[in-house]
């Protein structure tokens, strides 16, 4: 799987993008009812961390198999991989709720993270003449075809583009003034960092607003944004 993939399916519906879900399976089927999503036709596309600290995890993966549902991989899905062979990446894992998937037998173990390293780490959405792209933790360049090169290139600082776009929040802070609109693409969508309501900077947009802490799940109708 490429590390970065652009949606190619028709959309015959909405294009809705929802936060950080980690398990919480009941509150996003709940919260797709009440926005009256259409199953045969809308898009949902999560951005990353479907797993950990809730307690639906697994049903929350089954999500990917659906024609309805898509994902970017986000730093829970990267500790899942990581945690079947290293050592560190596991204590880290299970510190922070991934114990579940060491309960697992190690086939199960398996399938997940191999179907987790089949995730994009950037997914690019052109719906209704917008462009629209999702990572889930950091976008370090300006422009948005700058960013995907990178993933085909080789890296030029100690941390790698995958490990910035999955673990990164330098782009959320205020201090970082050489982060501004992103050329190229009509808005960013990220989550990973927290925010109590989701929160704007130029066209970025960070929607985790800790459906697994306060049961505020967002979902975005993305024709609503842009």
């Amino acid at each position: 799987m490429d590390l970065v993939k652009v949606w190619d399916k028709e959309i015959k519906g909405k294009l809705y993008a929802v936060g950080d879900i980690h398990g919480c399976y009941n509150l996003l089927m709940n919260r797709l009812n009440e926005i009256a999503f259409d199953f045969e036709n809308d898009l949902l596309v999560a951005v990353g961390d479907l797993v950990d600290r809730g307690t639906q995890n697994v049903k929350c993966i089954e999500l990917l198999s659906k024609p309805w549902f898509t994902s970017v991989r986000g730093n829970h899905e990267d500790l899942c991989i990581g945690g079947l062979h290293n050592e560190s990446y596991k204590r880290c894992h299970v510190a922070n709720g991934g114990e579940w998937f060491y309960m697992l037998d190690g086939q199960a173990m398996y399938n997940i993270a191999k179907t987790f390293a089949g995730l994009p780490v950037v997914l690019e959405v052109n719906h209704n003449g917008k462009k629209f792209g999702f990572v889930h933790g950091h976008i370090e360049q300006n422009n948005w075809d700058e960013f995907k090169e990178t993933f085909t290139q080789e890296p030029t600082s100690f941390r790698d583009p995958s490990e910035l776009a999955m673990w990164g929040r330098e782009r959320l802070n205020d201090e970082n003034l050489q982060y501004t609109h992103v050329s190229g693409v009509d808005a960013v969508i990220m989550g990973h960092t927290v925010t109590q309501k989701p929160c704007k900077r130029d066209n970025c947009y960070w929607i985790d607003t800790g459906a697994v802490h306060w049961g505020t799940l967002t979902i975005l109708n993305l024709s609503e944004v842009v």
